[in-house]
């Protein structure tokens, strides 16, 4: 990328984000953080936090959905319910800017040579920050950038041989996330036992810990909480039990607990298949080179089988993207097949497609067709981590030029994923200016 053109994806993407920055601290952007701030007041003070609540930092006092964290989350973020929640907001704010930063950096340390980084890394960032995932982890505040952090950082110290560093971050991210569990199971069959044990006994301290403080009842209060949760088949969900959710239902009516046991039970037989396949699907272990495709599969497969692979947590896959698209390259010599399926992936994790409740989707055909393109897109990369048993990192972009013309459809693709969030914004603060008949 040229560096006018850097100068331009900058300034647009700086304002972008200034933009949604606007939304959000004046409050007139709804943001997932309001029921975490308030779950983690209700237990500073003792009270249930799995409930629903009603913001009081807003003009128009509106309820917000449950909080889905585990209890240790919101042991571990009490500090927040200190603060107001103005200051709170921008804490977190700051906290999950930085953790994306020092997460996405590792990943490009391990994808791309030392010599490509020097000379691409504004071209990397711009990326990152562009990619339709971490814009709306941004824009909802989500955990996307935390979860990147600690993998990522946790996969750093297991290739340094750091075992206690590594199994300490992953045990804690899974006590945040439940999903990143299939990193068990990873360092299983890569024979690192000293990384599973500290895993297991990070985990088991996490969860123990709002005990000595609430008792078992903060767990009564969670499970309760989940028994009543049908977010599932929400278009941002691109697991598998979303789409099964979509498949099956769909419109103006919840489903009926009843009619959950028969797709439970299919879902936990699938699972068990699912895992069994990834069992399988994992390639060797080397370090010289280091064969990272055991790790891309599993980043990739613990939001593909978790009850709640949300779209906002794909910055995860960048870095198995990034190396999926070198093999790709490599293909190419031979077939298109492999870069075609590689960029078609790439739309479909990356479409700009807005929020959408599975009440609202009642034609079933649009539910698992255009509501359900992460779920495809997640199954396209899946399928190409799975073709190849060693995919390695530290790559470089040869000099042939007849190879790249893949970028300028990357570009494309990653415009249209701004494209649409800054045209809704822009429309949103006309009519702000309008209805407030601001200067």
């Amino acid at each position: 990328m040229s560096h006018r053109y850097q100068q331009i994806c900058i300034l647009v993407l700086l304002s972008f984000y200034c933009v949604l920055s606007f939304f959000i601290f004046k409050h007139y952007q709804r943001i997932d953080l309001s029921s975490f701030y308030y779950s983690t007041q209700a237990f500073l003070q003792g009270e249930n936090p799995y409930r629903n609540f009603f913001t009081t930092y807003s003009p128009s006092i509106k309820i917000l959905p449950a909080n889905l964290n585990p209890p240790f989350v919101l042991w571990s973020f009490v500090f927040l319910a200190r603060l107001s929640f103005s200051n709170a907001l921008i804490v977190w704010f700051c906290f999950s800017l930085v953790l994306g930063i020092i997460g996405i950096t590792i990943t490009f340390r391990y994808a791309f040579s030392n010599q490509f980084l020097q000379k691409n890394y504004i071209s990397l960032y711009l990326l990152y920050f562009a990619f339709f995932p971490t814009l709306m982890n941004f824009a909802t505040q989500q955990f996307g950038c935390i979860l990147l952090f600690f993998i990522m950082l946790g996969y750093y110290f297991y290739l340094n041989q750091r075992d206690y560093f590594a199994g300490i971050l992953w045990g804690i991210i899974i006590a945040i996330k439940l999903f990143p569990a299939l990193l068990f199971f990873y360092a299983l069959k890569q024979g690192r036992k000293r990384v599973l044990v500290t895993m297991i006994v990070t985990l088991l301290i996490a969860v123990f810990l709002p005990v000595l403080s609430h008792g078992p009842m903060i767990y009564k209060h969670y499970f309760n909480m989940m028994n009543n949760v049908f977010w599932y088949g929400d278009d941002w969900n691109a697991s598998i039990y979303g789409f099964i959710f979509r498949l099956f239902f769909g419109g103006e009516k919840l489903p009926n607990m009843s009619y959950l046991i028969p797709i439970n039970l299919f879902y936990g037989v699938l699972f068990v298949i699912l895992l069994l396949w990834y069992w399988r699907k994992m390639g060797p272990t080397e370090s010289k080179p280091v064969n990272h495709q055991p790790f891309c599969i599993t980043l990739a497969m613990m939001l593909f089988m978790s009850p709640f692979g949300w779209m906002y947590y794909f910055s995860l896959l960048i870095f198995p993207m990034m190396l999926t698209w070198f093999v790709a390259l490599e293909e190419q010599k031979k077939s298109a097949k492999t870069m075609f399926i590689w960029l078609l992936c790439l739309f479909l994790i990356n479409f700009p497609i807005d929020y959408l409740n599975s009440q609202d989707m009642p034609d079933l055909l649009v539910r698992i067709s255009f509501f359900s393109s992460f779920f495809y897109g997640l199954i396209l990369l899946i399928y190409l981590l799975s073709k190849r048993k060693k995919i390695y990192g530290n790559n470089e972009i040869l000099g042939d030029g007849t190879k790249h013309y893949s970028i300028s459809v990357i570009i494309i693709i990653l415009t249209l994923g701004v494209f649409v969030p800054i045209i809704y914004y822009l429309i949103r603060l006309l009519n702000l200016h309008l209805n407030l008949g601001l200067p």
